[in-house]
């Protein structure tokens, strides 16, 4: 009888920690019967698949229970090019618009956390793309106005890179905070990297599928040298061969 109550409150506790989702949203180009998957990748390369529905009405639907926020992906495989939208599967209605080369997820918190950085990150982008077209077909502007306009594209850089610290800096205690950090870790010197590291909450630890802090605590024992930015931009030079990753080179 004490076995059988205890394991009555063991999965009383699990469900406690349930909340109910859904996932409601569109591809455009897709056929009603197209099939839709949800899944997870633990490593970036292995997908496993924990549901599926079909294209309804030009539509699909996803509803289930999770505890706490989880890296997910939603595949469509109908395409040449198999398209795979990274979102954050956590308690809520989550809303997604996938278009060819571009999606949207909001929704819930971190949903909407996420995609307000891409926009304001795609407006860096956009800003620095427009004045390297400039600088580099321009053949008739004054070293002057060129000089000018490397400057402006410095400080837009350095302007990205306060943003996306402040973002992390801010957010570190939630999931989002976390995925960020591991993709730009070397905008942070190893000290207040490892300060963000043990800010993360022991929730995020133990619900985290995608193991998002054993990639961080093993970047905390493998950053041996510093990787310092002066945000002023006096060890920052522009690479006029900028792309969307962003890319920084030091003097």
């Amino acid at each position: 009888m004490r076995k059988t109550l205890l394991l009555l409150g063991f999965i009383l506790a699990l469900a406690s920690c349930s909340a109910d989702y859904t996932i409601e949203g569109s591809i455009d180009g897709a056929i009603d019967g197209d099939s839709v998957i949800l899944g997870y990748s633990v490593n970036g390369i292995n997908f496993t698949e924990t549901d599926r529905t079909v294209i309804e009405q030009g539509k699909f639907k996803f509803a289930g229970k999770t505890n706490g926020s989880k890296i997910y992906y939603i595949g469509y495989e109908h395409t040449p090019e198999p398209t795979y939208v990274l979102f954050f599967l956590e308690e809520g209605d989550i809303k997604a618009e996938i278009h060819p080369g571009s999606y949207k997820v909001t929704g819930t918190p971190a949903n909407n956390l996420n995609y307000d950085v891409e926009v304001q990150l795609a407006e860096y982008i956009g800003r620095m793309n427009e004045l390297e077209k400039q600088i580099m077909t321009d053949t008739l502007m004054a070293d002057s106005t060129k000089s000018v306009m490397v400057l402006t594209a410095m400080e837009t850089q350095r302007d990205a890179i306060l943003y996306i610290k402040d973002v992390i800096r801010n957010n570190i205690t939630s999931i989002v905070g976390m995925f960020l950090l591991v993709q730009y870790d070397y905008y942070f010197d190893n000290e207040e990297f490892n300060m963000l590291v043990d800010r993360i909450p022991d929730s995020n630890i133990d619900r985290n599928n995608n193991s998002l802090y054993d990639i961080l605590r093993e970047k905390v024992q493998d950053r041996s040298v510093s990787h310092d930015i002066d945000i002023d931009g006096d060890d920052l030079k522009y690479d006029t061969t900028y792309t969307a990753d962003m890319a920084i080179t030091e003097e």
